[in-house]
């Protein structure tokens, strides 16, 4: 099961006229995008194409061989002469298999007649040539659709892409204003993540590596790994370009500063940064999670962060363990058995990224400078550098709001009270690793989503329209199926050339013509 949400049909081109390069993992491969309506009339003519070629190739076939020996006297010419009135393969086959049982039995007494024993190893390479065609034939039926067909995606029609077009796409030197405006672009494309990721856990798992120790402690410790690809991406231009990223979150029980009645103080990253989460029964909202970036980092592409929970003081139904979801018995059961232990320990985290083209690697931060790469500059300019620049696990998290630990959703207003039981810090960190996959994977899709309003767009070229190399990136829907258009040329090709040899056979070749039949050995 794939995971994104399918594109309203204006956003996508489709046409058998439409070709485009197709993304995949050996390169772009020449594909044209219809509509299923338009699939079921292809598949159909080209059903027809490959029996017209299996027709006509039997007939190639049975033209070589009246050409070749029907003038020969060496052998009997009752095999040929099957084969002649057969019509085609299935028939030729099942005429000389009748003929061949025949020939057997009379040679069961050493009777010699009607052929005898030479008869049956002259045909038997004309049976196991019938054979062939009858098993290449059915083969091809099922074969040549599965290459026909490679898969469900469409080129993007330009004109639906947008990003805001601010003087300076930096985040950190935009205005409060801009800042708010551009989050409130993030919010959907991190809800649709999420959201894939619940529908299909399991395909979203498996693209991403998460090795964790201490699930069931204070003391947790995770690394993770995944890779985005140029075909993840559906970029044409650059199907192997890749997005290596690395990290690891630990906790540290050090950053609690103090705790008191109102809530419990963090100092993060050892230094003077505080962030205070309050004593959550008084706060009426559900569990919540809280990121903050180190921005002493330093340069590149590897940069600290944290995770604060604001679990602690919520009451739950069932005991907890993980390291934000420990619980202690309230000694009532209203509002609920279990509260969940303050002072919960802060994530703890840095994540390091590298982009990958051909052999070659650099930082995450200079993706312009990668050697080979055709990206155009609307993505290697303005929207990689802003989408890439803070762990995509952290804008994620932060767009995604209190959707971001995934025991909110079970944690219903206006108690929200927890199911601690089945919570754990390693569920909201592997739905937030696999989550920032897939919003890795959309980065370019997500474009085609947002709603601008009055801003202005950065895809508009000096034109003043969006550019076509900017619209080298391709949308999966299930509303569509592509064809290889190297599949569809070659099938009528192929056809064409039998349909000249044979024609060329029977003109050159008397004995090949139809009423040319062969003579019989005793003729």
């Amino acid at each position: 099961m794939d995971f994104y949400t399918n594109p309203m049909k204006y956003t996508y081109v489709t046409g058998i006229t439409k070709v485009f390069l197709m993304p995949t993992d050996s390169g772009g491969i020449p594909a044209v995008a219809v509509s299923y309506r338009v699939a079921i009339y292809i598949y159909g003519a080209y059903t027809i194409l490959m029996i017209l070629i299996f027709m006509i190739g039997w007939s190639l076939i049975l033209a070589v061989l009246m050409t070749f020996l029907s003038g020969s006297d060496t052998y009997s010419k009752t095999p040929l002469l099957a084969l002649w009135g057969s019509g085609e393969s299935m028939n030729a086959m099942m005429l000389l298999a009748s003929y061949f049982k025949r020939v057997i039995l009379l040679n069961k007494g050493g009777d010699m007649k009607w052929g005898g024993r030479k008869d049956l190893l002259w045909g038997l390479p004309f049976v196991f040539i019938a054979l062939v065609v009858v098993l290449g034939n059915a083969a091809a039926s099922v074969l040549v659709p599965a290459q026909l067909a490679m898969g469900n995606v469409a080129p993007v029609a330009k004109d639906v892409i947008f990003y805001p077009n601010f003087a300076n796409n930096t985040q950190h030197n935009l205005t409060s204003s801009e800042i708010r405006r551009l989050d409130s672009l993030k919010v959907l494309p991190a809800l649709r993540a999420l959201a894939a990721v619940e529908v299909a856990r399991g395909s979203a798992r498996r693209r991403v590596y998460i090795d964790i120790d201490g699930e069931f402690s204070d003391s947790f410790h995770a690394s993770y790994d995944y890779n985005v690809t140029g075909v993840d991406m559906g970029l044409q231009s650059d199907p192997k370009l890749r997005l290596r990223v690395k990290g690891s979150c630990h906790t540290d029980d050090t950053w609690l500063l103090n705790s008191t009645d109102q809530g419990d103080t963090y100092r993060l990253f050892g230094g003077n940064d505080t962030f205070e989460v309050k004593y959550q029964p008084g706060v009426g909202l559900p569990p919540m999670l809280n990121f903050r970036i180190n921005t002493n980092t330093g340069g590149g592409s590897n940069v600290s962060y944290a995770m604060i929970p604001n679990t602690g003081g919520l009451y739950s139904h069932t005991p907890g363990h993980g390291a934000w979801y420990v619980t202690d018995k309230t000694g009532a059961s209203v509002p609920a058995e279990y509260q969940v232990r303050r002072k919960r320990p802060v994530l703890s985290c840095w994540e390091a990224k590298t982009w990958h083209l051909n052999g070659r690697e650099v930082d995450g931060s200079k993706l312009d400078t990668l050697p080979g790469l055709k990206l155009h500059k609307l993505w290697v300019g303005t929207v990689f550098p802003s989408k890439f620049r803070d762990p995509r696990l952290v804008s994620l998290g932060k767009a995604a709001g209190l959707s971001a630990l995934k025991s909110a959703s079970y944690a219903e207003a206006p108690e929200f009270i927890l199911d601690a039981g089945t919570s754990s810090t390693y569920d909201d960190l592997e739905r937030l690793v696999s989550a920032s996959w897939v919003s890795s994977r959309n980065v370019l899709r997500d474009t085609t989503t947002y709603e601008g309003g009055i801003m202005s767009n950065a895809a508009i070229g000096p034109k003043g329209l969006v550019e076509d190399a900017s619209a080298k990136f391709v949308l999966p829907t299930w509303d569509v199926v592509t064809f290889s258009v190297r599949v569809l040329i070659s099938i009528p090709v192929i056809l064409l050339f039998l349909s000249i040899a044979l024609l060329s056979l029977n003109w050159v070749s008397p004995s090949s013509k139809p009423g040319g039949r062969p003579s019989s050995a005793g003729e």
